[in-house]
Formats: C-alpha cells, structure tokens, sequence
C-alpha cells in the first residue's frame, strides 16, 4: 500500500536557509500571506442580495517562526549562513541588510519512495528574534526562537516550476 498521508519528522520535511538545512530545528510555524483587506459585499439599499463581492489583488506579507534548539558556544542564529558574526538583532538586520539578494528559505517535503516537493519562501527577512531564557533545574535544551517574514513564495507542486512574473514582484 502506497503512502498517502504526509510525514512531518524524520527528514521527511525539512527546512533550507538558503544552500543549508537548518539544524537543530524543534518547529517551523508558517503563517502563510493573507489578504491586504477583507473582502467587502456590495449591496445597495434596493438589492435583495449583494450585486458583487469586492476583494483585493495583493497580499501581505508571510511568517515563519524557527524554534531552534541552542547548541553549546554559539547563538542559534549563528548556524545560519551569513550570521556567524552577529551578536544582536541589529547585527542581524544590519547583516541581512547588507546582503545583494535576500535570502530564501526552502521546505522540502520528502516522500517515502524518493520524490519531492518543494515551497521556497522569497525576500526573507529577519524581523525579530527571541534570546531570552529560562533556566530551571529540570530544563535540559534551551529554544530559542527566530521570526521571519517573507514577501511570497512558490510552490513546486503547483506548476512544476516558480512563476517568474510574480516572483520578480511585478
């Protein structure tokens, strides 16, 4: 029997920040894009039923939330490419600033017999980290937690290939 459900743990779905998989990863919350507005009924005073359902032709932006698990001698952010030498969330935004092009997370999501899909998440940027803890007696792995937020992105399963006029935000 084929498998038809998909497995979230043991590699079957993992995470890329840019070329390298992020380690240590305990969570990735996706918040997907939304709306820019809700979507508003347009009924006069006379009609019976509304006459059109207005909705709007953008988006917001997208969140990813990285709960990593802190490893002995370097902040988790320090893992990810480009990072190494920041010490701080200005580092980081200063950092990813800086950069030409900005970086792209990648969920790869693996099938048992070898196939796979991938959505990548386009202009990430960091936009707030958590580096605050708490040390208990029965704690045993300290997480810490990035925020990031992404202008779109496109899914391998949708079309077999990005679509290049939207992704170049046009």
């Amino acid at each position: 029997m084929s498998q038809t459900f998909r497995v979230f743990g043991s590699g079957y779905t993992i995470f890329r920040w840019g070329n390298d998989i992020i380690a240590a990863a305990e969570s990735v919350t996706v918040n997907a894009v939304r709306p820019v507005a809700t979507a508003v009924a347009i009924q006069p005073l006379n009609a019976l039923r509304p006459i059109e359902i207005a909705v709007p032709a953008a988006h917001t932006n997208g969140e990813l939330i990285l709960t990593l698990k802190e490893l002995y001698g370097k902040s988790v952010w320090q893992r990810l490419a480009d990072l190494a030498d920041s010490e701080n969330i200005v580092d980081i935004m200063n950092t990813m600033a800086a950069r030409e092009n900005p970086i792209t997370i990648t969920k790869v999501i693996r099938h048992p017999d070898g196939r796979t899909w991938n959505e990548t998440f386009m202009g990430c940027q960091i936009v707030d980290m958590d580096d605050s803890e708490t040390i208990t007696i029965d704690a045993m792995i300290v997480d810490k937690t990035l925020t990031v937020w992404y202008t779109h992105s496109d899914k391998s399963w949708v079309s077999g290939a990005p679509k290049s006029a939207y992704s170049q935000n046009v």
